[in-house]
């Protein structure tokens, strides 16, 4: 499955990809606005030409039953981010902690100016679900969460990207 979503951020291009990359902010949005468990920074380097990251999310324990029952207990993803320093785009892949030959996810993200105190960041995602007969609707329930939290990340950036990192 693949979707695009956008949205406006009250942010300069600029700030939006260095927040990408600040551990800090990062943990903030994805524990106060994306409600995650749990976020751990793994590692972290915008030394050099290309920016990466790695972290480890823990989401939310909403999925539904025959979901849970597939994959058991304590779902979490890696998240490696990569950015070339100068570009208007970050890629990112997910890497489940679970059923790792049959979930696959990640993201293009591009950040463009929408004039000198905003951004327009435009993500194109894909999820694919190899499991017969009810990956369709695993990859529903991933993508509705998703576009759950990117409305609510792309707020708390704008409310919060102005001021400096905690």
């Amino acid at each position: 499955m693949r979707f695009s979503k956008e949205h406006r951020v009250e942010i300069p291009a600029s700030r939006f990809i260095e927040l990408t990359f600040d551990p800090a902010f990062m943990k903030r949005l994805n524990i106060e606005a994306m409600k995650v468990q749990s976020y751990e920074p793994l590692a972290h380097s915008v030394d050099g030409a290309v920016w990466t990251m790695k972290n480890r999310v823990t989401p939310q324990d909403n999925m539904p039953a025959f979901i849970k029952k597939l994959v058991g207990g304590g779902f979490n993803y890696e998240e490696s981010v990569t950015h070339h320093k100068g570009s208007d785009t970050v890629s990112a892949v997910m890497a489940p902690s679970v059923m790792r030959d049959k979930l696959r996810m990640g993201y293009t993200m591009r950040v463009v100016p929408a004039g000198d105190n905003a951004c327009r960041r435009i993500m194109d995602w894909e999820i694919e679900v190899k499991i017969f007969g009810i990956g369709g609707q695993i990859e529903k329930f991933a993508a509705s969460e998703i576009e759950r939290s990117l409305e609510h990340s792309a707020t708390f950036m704008s409310k919060n990207g102005r001021l400096p990192a905690a």
